[in-house]
């Protein structure tokens, strides 16, 4: 039977501790405690129930999964937390992740394996924030390239599941961890692993780069002005704006390459993803039937995450990867000097560049040495 802390109870921690307590699994859910709020539906029913539509007036669309599932415990109290298991889900908010990390990490325990969905390159991080600190466990971290789950929070301790993913790649790191590691999470995960080379392939594999963050930038005029009402999958990501989607799958490709990963494309992605059968990005955002079941369901503003968390957190990182490697990333760079104009920030220096990875000063090689071994030398 499966135990695990999952760290975040937000619309995937919800997810999470309902998908494996559904499935026998023992499962801590923790919140930051000036969230504490967020755990108060879960407590007062003992559990998450999974509501099998959505209400009328938010579209009646049918759920992927219903029910009731108990959950073992929910804390505030990040040791609580830690020691009831020595494997951990973080699923929070990139811009949270390393909040959520400087308080667990006095917690962690040799052998310990830390998940992070999506990853964003996050357990490059950690590890730099555990050699600042002088902290030396043998962890391994596991990113993902998303949650599995299409989900909302809908209500104190209630979901709605729209779907869920069939398989989910994710990277290891060190990524000589990955075999003895994915065995670990069969049980956990409750879906089919596809085993990426190291992290760098799972938080390139991300979608959310394509066609959240280029998709909401040039449709912002109109999803500001009509405050998010117009379909963003099927109207955000037209015919023409699909054009600048595929020239950054291009690019992001070409990143992975010049690091020795062969990459998906988008379409690649999706397909797996949802076992769909999708010919183009275009095809998959006009004709999803997952991703246009919702009425009304673009960001209202720039603030929103599909740019403030997906450019900065995503984005940011495989464009400076790829000006170290000598790729042509032009594109990935407009988005991002937009998105910065946008919110008054400057992405290139706020978001996750090569020295916030601790990866400043390093060759292509160097890095590559570095996400096998875990070993770092500079």
């Amino acid at each position: 039977m499966a135990k695990v802390t999952i760290l975040g109870a937000g619309n995937a921690g919800h997810a999470f501790a309902y998908d494996i307590a559904k499935s026998g699994g023992k499962v801590m859910l923790f919140e930051h405690p000036d969230f504490a709020k967020s755990l108060k539906g879960i407590k007062e029913k003992g559990g998450i129930e999974a509501v099998p539509e959505l209400p009328s007036e938010a579209g009646g669309a049918k759920a992927f999964m219903s029910g009731f599932a108990k959950v073992t415990m929910v804390t505030t109290d990040p040791k609580e937390a830690m020691n009831f298991s020595d494997i951990v889900i973080m699923c929070v908010p990139a811009f949270g992740q390393e909040t959520i990390f400087k308080l667990i990490m006095p917690h962690l325990r040799d052998g310990m394996v830390l998940c992070i969905l999506p990853g964003n390159f996050a357990s490059l991080i950690f590890s730099k924030m555990m050699r600042e600190a002088g902290i030396d466990v043998k962890v391994t971290f596991v990113e993902a390239s998303s949650i599995p789950y299409a989900v909302r929070v809908i209500g104190p301790g209630q979901i709605y599941m729209l779907a869920k993913k069939t398989e989910l790649s994710i990277g290891v790191f060190p990524s000589a961890m990955t075999k003895k590691t994915a065995e670990k999470l069969k049980e956990v995960l409750l879906l089919k692993l596809e085993l990426d080379n190291n992290i760098f392939a799972a938080a390139m594999n991300n979608g959310n780069i394509i066609i959240h963050v280029p998709t909401a930038t040039l449709g912002m005029g109109p999803m500001e002005s009509r405050q998010g009402k117009i379909q963003f999958y099927a109207e955000g990501a037209s015919d023409t704006v699909c054009k600048v989607l595929e020239a950054m799958d291009r690019e992001r490709l070409a990143v992975g390459a010049a690091y020795g990963l062969k990459l998906p494309t988008f379409v690649e992605i999706v397909n797996t993803f949802y076992s769909l059968n999708m010919k183009s990005i275009r095809d998959f955002s006009k004709n999803s039937p997952y991703h246009n079941l919702v009425p009304n369901d673009s960001p209202k503003s720039p603030k929103e995450r599909y740019i403030s968390e997906d450019c900065p957190f995503a984005c940011v990182p495989i464009y400076f990867l790829g000006k170290l490697a000598g790729v042509d990333v032009s594109t990935f760079e407009a988005i991002i000097h937009i998105d910065g104009i946008y919110n008054d920030t400057n992405y290139f220096e706020e978001g996750r560049n090569l020295k916030k990875l601790g990866l400043y000063g390093m060759k292509t090689r160097d890095i590559q040495s570095y996400l096998e071994t875990g070993i770092y030398k500079i």
